[in-house]
This record gives C-alpha cells, sequence and structure tokens, in this order.
C-alpha cells in the first residue's frame, strides 16, 4: 500500500501529508482525509475516529425513555386513583351487600313476592329489570331527603333453552368419542358435566358450539332445530386453562373484553360501569389494578385468575356460559368459591351455565341444578336434577351411602369401583343400558299409547320452584290426546311390578302412585302442521309443595315399588360388540369427515371475510348483536398492544439492550473490513510474483460486512418479531372464536410494533459504527438498517404463526443462518447463481431475488463503496453483478418482500388451525 495510515495521497503520488485534526485517514486515503463524526475525536494523524463518545448519546437516549415510561405510569396513577373511586362508590350502593354472591336462595326464589312487598321502594324498568331506590348513605326505601341513585339486577334480555339428541361423534379410525347423547340445558340454571378421562365432556361442549362437528344427531334452540354458533356473540365460553394476557392488569383485560363484544351501541362510560359492576361482582376490588402475572412475574393468586377467566366472558353479557373445568387447579375452598359464583350467575342473571367439572367437593357439587353423567365410550348414565340423582342411583342398585361424597360415589359407580345392589355379575356397561331403558319407561310414562313423545332425560325444577316436565312432546295433530289431569290405567302401574328392569320415573320411586302427579304437569302445545315437527318446553305452574302432597295423597291406595333384587343377567349378558369397519367403510368416514371439516373451514373463512368487509366499506348489522366495527376492533387492539408492549419498561430496555449488543458484536466483528483499490501500475512492476494478485486487484471485504449486519439483524429482529404473536396465540384463538377478526387485530400489532422496530435500528446501527468505519452517510445505513429489521420482525411473524412458541427459537435460528448467509449474495457468489445454466442453481436462483438480506447488504456495499476514492469503482464492473446506480432500486426490493412476508404472516393466522378458532 502507497500511503500509510495517518496520512493522505495526492492523486499524482508525488506528496504524502499528515492528517489534519477533526479528519481521520485510514491506509490508502487519496486527496484528503474523512471528516470525523459527531461525537467523536479526531487528533492529527488519526487512522480511526474515537467514536466512544457515542455511549453518551445511547445514555441520554435510554434517561429519555425512562422519562417518557415515567410519565406515563403517572398518567396511569391518575386514572388507577378514579377508578378505585368509583368502584368503591359502586361497592358502597350494590344493595348494601359486601357479597352478592352469598344472596338468599329464599329470595331468589320469590322475587316476584318481594317485589310486590316492596313496591313503594322499588320499580321495574322497561326492560323488566328490577330497581332499587337507594339513597347516598346506602339504605333502601323512599326517602326523599338527600339524593338518590338506582341500582339494577340486570337480567339477560334473551335466553336460551338448549336441546340436544342422538349426538355422537367417531373418528375416521372407528374410535367413538361420544354415542347418543341427547340432554336439555335450561334459562337460569347451572348443569354440572361430569364423567372419567376420555367419556366426551369437553367434547360434548365443543360439538355445541360447533367447535367440533358433530357426526350425527340435532340441536335445538328454544324449540327450533338450528346451529348454536349463529348466537357466537351472545355465548361465552370460559376454557380450562386461564386464557389471558398475562401482563395486563385485571381492570384492563375485562375492559378489553367489554369493549370489543358488548352492543355497539353503548357508550364508553357505560361499558366502564358495566367492567366496574362485574369486578365488585365477581368480588375483585382488591386486585383490579394488578398485574395477572405469571411463572415469572408474580400477581394475582389462582382462584382470583379464575373469577377473571369468567369475567371476560361475563363483562360481555351474555345468554349462555360454557365452561371446561373452571376448578381444575383450585383448592376446594376456592373451588367452592367457583360453583357459588356460577349458580349465582345462572339464577340472578338468568344464564344457561353448563360446566364440566371434575372431582367437586359435597359443597362444591350442591351448587349445581342439573347433572350430566357420560360413562365410557361417550354414553349418558344420567341426566336430570341433582337432588334427584341419589333416588335414580338407588333405584338401579347403588344407593349413595350417608357419609360418602355424591360426586365422588357416581364416578366410582361410572368405574367399577362400587359392588351392586341387584346385578351380582356387574359390569360398567350395564349404566347406559339401564339409562336407555329408563328413558324408554319414561317416554310410555309420559304418552298415552297413540301419541309419539320421546323421553330423553328426567323431570328437572325450575329456579323459581314449579316443575319442569321431564319430556318434550313431539305430537302429531291427530294424537293431541294428553290432557292435564289424566291418569294413567292401574294396569300400567300394575305391570311395572312385573318388568325385568326396576326402573320409574325419579318422583315415582319410592311410590308409583306419584305417576299421576308427575303427568300432569304435561301442557302439550299447538300441533305441528304437515311433515315438519316443533319442539316446544312445557313448564308447570305448579308448586314443589302441591306436587309433593298429590304424591303422598295418591300413594295411599297404589302397590309398592317394583322389586330392588331382581336378576339383570338374562337381558345384559355382553356389552354391544365393537364396531369393526372394513377398509371400504373407513374411506368413506374418513372422506365424509374430511369434507365436513372442509365444509367448516371454508364456511368460517367466508363468513370472517363477509364480516370485515361488510363492516368496514358497507356498514352492515348483524341480527344477533351488533358489537365493535373492524375499525374499532383495530383501535383497541391497537390501545391493548400498545399497553403490553410500553407497560413494561424493564422489558422494553432489555429488548433494545439486546439490538444494542448485537450491534456492538457485529461492530467489533467488521472492525478491519474495508475495500482497497488496486495499486498504481508502478507499484506493482516492483512487487514481488508472489504478491502480485494483491497489487493488480481490490481487496474487497465490505460485503462480508453486510452479511455480519444482516446477520445480527435478522437474528435480533427474529426473536423479538416472534414473541409479538407468539406469546398470545392461544388468546388470539379465543378471541377470535368470539368474534375478533383477523385483520384488525394483525394491522393493530404490526403498527404498534413500528416504535420498537425504528428504536432498535437506532441503537444497532449506533453501536454498528462505533468500531467500523462508515464513510457514507450515517442516515442510509440506518433506514436500510430499518427496513432490514422490519423485515425480520415479519419473518418472525410468520415463524409463530406457523411453530409452536417452543420451537420457534431453534427454527427461527436457522431461519437466520439460511437468509443472511446462504441466500445473501456472498457466499455462494450472486454472480454464478445468476449466471448459472446448469445445475441446482437453474431451479433455485428465484430464492435469492426474494431475499431480503441481499438487497440490504447489496444497499450498504454500493452506500459505502461510494465513499472510497478509487477510480476502478466507477469504470470497472463491481463484484457479485452489483450495480451503482441500483441502491433506491433494492430500497424498493425490500419494500416488497416485506409486504410479501406481511401477506404470508397474516393468511397463516388466518387460515391455519381454524378449528381452535371456533
Amino acid at each position: 500500500m502507497y500511503c500509510c495510515e495517518g496520512y493522505y495521497c495526492s492523486n499524482d503520488t508525488t506528496t504524502l501529508t499528515l492528517c489534519p485534526q477533526n479528519q481521520y485517514c485510514p491506509r490508502g486515503s487519496v486527496g484528503g482525509g474523512t471528516s470525523c463524526l459527531w461525537l467523536a475525536s479526531c487528533p492529527a494523524g488519526s487512522a480511526s475516529a474515537s467514536k466512544f463518545g457515542l455511549a453518551l448519546f445511547v445514555i441520554l437516549l435510554i434517561i429519555g425513555i425512562c422519562i417518557v415510561f415515567w410519565i406515563h405510569r403517572r398518567i396511569e396513577k391518575v386514572r388507577t386513583h378514579h377508578l378505585e373511586k368509583r368502584l368503591r362508590w359502586v361497592h358502597s350502593h350494590h344493595n348494601n351487600n359486601d357479597n352478592f354472591l352469598i344472596a338468599d336462595e329464599a329470595d331468589l326464589a320469590n322475587e316476584q313476592d318481594d317485589q310486590e312487598e316492596t313496591a313503594e321502594g322499588s320499580n321495574t324498568n322497561e326492560n323488566g329489570d328490577r330497581v332499587i331506590q337507594i339513597d347516598a348513605s346506602g339504605s333502601t326505601g323512599g326517602s326523599t331527603q338527600r339524593p338518590t341513585l338506582k341500582r339494577k339486577i340486570t337480567k339477560v334480555t334473551q335466553t336460551f333453552d338448549i336441546e340436544f339428541e342422538h349426538l355422537g361423534l367417531t373418528l375416521s379410525n372407528g374410535t367413538t368419542i361420544l354415542q347418543n347423547v341427547s340432554g336439555v340445558l335450561r334459562t337460569g340454571r347451572a348443569c354440572a358435566i361430569m364423567g372419567p378421562s376420555g367419556s366426551g365432556k369437553t367434547t360434548l361442549i365443543s360439538m355445541l358450539t360447533s367447535k367440533v362437528p358433530k357426526d350425527e344427531g340435532r340441536i335445538f334452540i328454544n324449540g327450533q332445530e338450528e346451529d348454536l354458533s349463529h348466537y357466537r356473540k351472545l355465548i361465552g365460553y370460559v376454557p380450562q386453562d386461564d386464557v389471558m394476557l398475562r401482563e395486563l392488569t385485571v381492570h384492563d383485560i375485562l375492559l378489553h373484553s367489554a369493549y370489543m363484544r358488548l352492543p355497539a351501541k353503548l357508550t364508553r362510560p357505560q361499558m366502564t360501569e358495566k367492567v366496574l359492576e362485574i369486578v365488585d361482582f365477581l368480588g375483585l376490588n382488591s386486585v383490579m389494578n394488578s398485574v395477572v402475572g405469571d411463572t415469572v412475574r408474580r400477581g394475582i393468586s389462582g382462584g382470583q385468575r379464575k373469577r377473571v377467566n369468567i369475567g371476560m366472558e361475563l363483562v360481555t353479557d351474555p345468554s349462555i356460559l360454557f365452561l371446561d373445568e373452571p376448578t381444575s387447579g383450585l383448592d376446594s375452598s376456592t373451588s367452592v368459591d367457583v360453583c357459588r359464583l356460577l349458580k349465582s350467575i345462572a339464577h340472578n342473571k338468568g344464564l344457561t351455565v353448563a360446566a364440566v367439572i371434575h372431582s367437586p367437593s359435597p359443597v362444591a357439587f350442591e351448587q349445581f341444578d342439573d347433572l350430566i353423567l357420560l360413562g365410557h365410550g361417550g354414553h349418558v348414565v344420567y341426566h336430570g336434577s341433582r337432588a334427584e340423582a341419589p333416588n335414580y342411583f338407588a333405584a338401579i342398585g347403588f344407593p349413595v351411602p350417608k357419609d360418602a361424597s355424591p360426586s365422588d360415589f357416581y364416578m366410582d359407580v361410572i368405574s367399577n369401583n362400587v359392588k351392586s345392589k341387584i346385578a351380582k355379575k356387574f359390569r360398567p356397561f350395564y349404566l347406559y343400558r339401564y339409562w336407555e331403558s329408563y328413558c324408554k319407561r319414561a317416554q310410555t310414562f309420559y304418552a298415552d299409547g297413540t301419541s309419539s313423545v320421546e323421553y330423553r332425560h328426567p323431570s328437572i325444577q325450575a329456579s323459581n320452584g314449579s316443575f319442569i316436565a321431564p319430556a318434550y312432546a313431539r305430537v302429531n295433530q291427530s294424537t293431541m290426546s294428553i290432557q292435564n289431569n289424566s291418569h294413567l290405567p292401574e294396569s300400567f302401574a300394575m305391570s311395572t311390578m312385573n318388568e325385568t328392569i326396576p326402573m320409574t320415573s325419579h318422583t315415582a320411586m319410592s311410590n308409583p302412585g306419584s305417576s299421576s302427579a308427575s303427568a300432569s304437569t304435561l301442557h302439550p302445545s299447538s300441533a305441528v302442521n304437515g311433515d315438519s315437527e316443533k319442539r316446544q318446553s312445557h313448564y308447570s305452574h305448579r308448586s314443589v309443595s302441591k306436587i309433593r302432597n298429590s304424591v303422598a295423597i295418591d300413594s295411599k291406595s297404589v302397590p309398592s315399588s317394583p322389586r330392588a333384587s331382581m336378576d339383570f343377567q338374562s337381558l345384559y349378558d355382553s356389552p354391544p360388540p365393537p364396531e369393526k369397519l372394513t377398509w371400504m367403510e373407513t374411506i368413506q368416514r374418513t372422506i365424509r369427515i374430511f369434507f365436513i371439516d372442509t365444509r367448516m373451514w371454508w364456511s368460517g373463512v367466508f363468513e370472517e371475510t363477509k364480516e370485515t368487509l361488510s363492516g368496514l366499506f358497507f356498514r352492515g348489522r348483524d341480527p344477533i348483536r351488533n358489537t365493535a366495527s373492524p375499525l374499532m376492533m383495530f383501535w383497541l387492539c391497537l390501545s391493548r398492544a400498545r399497553l403490553q408492549i410500553y407497560r413494561n419498561q424493564r422489558q422494553f430496555l432489555y429488548d433494545q439492550l439486546l439490538h444494542l449488543g448485537c450491534g456492538m458484536f457485529i461492530s467489533v466483528a467488521a472492525s478491519k473490513f474495508d475495500y482497497y483499490g488496486s495499486q498504481p501500475d508502478l507499484i506493482c512492476a516492483m512487487t514481488p510474483f508472489q504478491l502480485l494478485p494483491s497489487c493488480l486487484y481490490p481487496t474487497d471485504h465490505l460485503t462480508e460486512v453486510g452479511v455480519f449486519v444482516a446477520l445480527g439483524v435478522c437474528f435480533a429482529g427474529i426473536s423479538v418479531g416472534s414473541m409479538t404473536f407468539g406469546n398470545e396465540k392461544i388468546v388470539y384463538w379465543r378471541e377470535k372464536s368470539s368474534g375478533l377478526l383477523t385483520l384488525p387485530y394483525y394491522l393493530a400489532k404490526v403498527i404498534a410494533d413500528i416504535p420498537r422496530i425504528v428504536l432498535a435500528g437506532v441503537m444497532f446501527s449506533i453501536s454498528l459504527i462505533i468500531f467500523f468505519d462508515e464513510r457514507s452517510n450515517y442516515f442510509y445505513l440506518l433506514f436500510i438498517i430499518i427496513m432490514l429489521y422490519a423485515v425480520a420482525f415479519a419473518m418472525g411473524y410468520l415463524l409463530s404463526a406457523l411453530i409452536p412458541p417452543a420451537r420457534v427459537a431453534l427454527v427461527g435460528t436457522g431461519f437466520t443462518l439460511a437468509w443472511a448467509i446462504v441466500f445473501s449474495g456472498d457466499a455462494p457468489d450472486l454472480a454464478d447463481v445468476m449466471n448459472s445454466t446448469s445445475g441446482g442453481y437453474k431451479a433455485t436462483y428465484w430464492i435469492w431475488a426474494i431475499s431480503a438480506p441481499r438487497y440490504a447488504i447489496e444497499a450498504i456495499y454500493l452506500r459505502e463503496i461510494q465513499a472510497r476514492p478509487w477510480v476502478e469503482i466507477r469504470t470497472q464492473s463491481l463484484a457479485h453483478t452489483y450495480k451503482l446506480d441500483q441502491f433506491w432500486w433494492c430500497f424498493s426490493a425490500m419494500t416488497y418482500i416485506l409486504l410479501g412476508w406481511h401477506f404470508l404472516a397474516f393468511v397463516s393466522f388466518k387460515l391455519k388451525d381454524r378449528a381452535k378458532q371456533r
């Protein structure tokens, strides 16, 4: 090299000058030195700029970030203070009850009488809600001396009775999940669904909510056969796990759920008031502004998380509430609180509540009104009132011991851990045979010989104290002969003694004469014309006491109940043989299930796309409930994403230090990389032969600098970007099943990440130029790095959509190595790839054309090499097929590639895991 470090040579190679102050002269400088950067020191004779002053800028930047976070915390503190003050007001005026969940059941049962007696101090609004006058001191009454305010116990405006019959699900391999499952879920009642593992409890709820396609059977909503998914916005589904964003507070989570799913006609203050009422209703007052927390960051307790999990659905004012094992992982006391909460929700708000329960305590079990027991193989072994279950099991030979837990005893019976009092060689499959026989007997018991009444569940008691008839009647117009006060003939009662199976109605377990009282509770509705069928529920207007009295009177003149010591062996010799499918039947069933899943898949995609477009352009109205529009969803998701990212100061600073460290490591690695042009001919003439190639040809290491930069940016960007969606993918699935649209959610998360991307580019670029001899304009380098960061974040989005969170880090590392090294254009050389006419590159060269790191490396190379003084740069062809006028084309190509990665990520989120988004 003919010009030494710290000096610069003249263009005619005749003079050698010491580098002046505020400039630095690397080896090979010609025509003058390079200006020293801001916050750098360059004394006379410097070969490089001392850029350690940039550390001061970084420190000031971090201090500025801390100040912004401090201001944000102050604003949040003021907001929290006002919310707590408002919540105390709500609690002090909430009917003067410290705990709304322990309301007197007698008052709830006689709510109508109480309203009449307190008519002077209360009234009813137009929606039928009970309104109580409360003075400023909190006492009820009609005092007018102090200002009064109105509080109301709101009930749902739309109720649903859900009936299902003969539901079944068999997989393509012949495995049966559910078989012939029939039952009913009533408004204002809490139903427990129990059974051993693998009995199909969760599948039953998933099938009712259309999360799992049903293989057979029908579902009726208020007597009409239709799909429950049509009322998706009125259904609350609480999963087994506490699926929520753990970095947010309880109030943030409930408020976001309310804004997203409450009717759009409500104002923000009304929704906020609703949230505060639910917080007080759930007893979460003390933790309203506490972070939920996870295994790393401590937050609220497990029982409180369960209540928040339920509150996320309850705050949306649903009409139906399904829960999947809400007491799992909780102690007995907390489990009782949760079950008591479900009972209060069903009775006070009129919801239809069904919960999958695992091993509840006796007190927790008593909180449920109805019970569905599923046995092995997905069969129903009991469905009806929880209070009547002991009578039924006693009738089939399993009386519940006095000191035993009923729920545990039923599970022991299903698991064949209890000896039968009737069958000598009892087998578990007897249970569903008993139930099927009972249903057939009850069908005959509640219908005359000509009508076709189909029985599917025993009698249950309504929340107002009256009996509900045990069957829906499917009656033709010619067979409407059941009268309200008709009695079954004595011959039928006598024939029950000669039956092989001693099972009767629950009210007739001990006295068959009670059949007349139970039969009189049927009130058939109008018949259905033509071949169509209409299903109506029949409610009795008799009180429980009147029915019991009639049973006692009738029992005096009726023979005793059937003997309980009969042998069942003659009817139940062996269980039904397992279904054996031929290979043709297996293929047919596989194809059938495939078409069902495909239809549901395309139907879900079409409906979501239609809802998005109608909300954006046509302002379509939902006949069930108008909730937040797509634009409002975008704003709500953006606000929540901002809280997630910028509320946690420590995590935010850790991310920025990651980018700062990556840039520093790359700067050290690239400190000696530079471009040295070919030497003059006079110098090459006296160069030894072994060193002649280094004299005749340039020494180019700028491409390696770009590869290192791409490697560091892709590694940091993919690591941070994959956490944007990966940590909350389950939350996205839950919200998606409740009506969240993918496009507003995705755009909100991406836009919320833009400040992080820009700040990451600043941190990386500042630390990069500390040791790297950057000679071009710094802002060109900054823009290239920010664009590459944006592409890396989009890659992370795609990986988080396609790959489980536990493996994203490993796959992200391989992704980084592939795109930043293999497809960088350096090794293999881009010229070899593009000019290849045969071999592997001929079929794969297009991958380099869509590689964003390749264009970023080229852009960095072009800006840096143009700042070098060598003549051959402008007179000869550049390496790797680069051209000096392609800088802006590289920038444009990175923009198109960025949009392509975002499109792939969005489509992956929208189309993948559709079954989990139902």
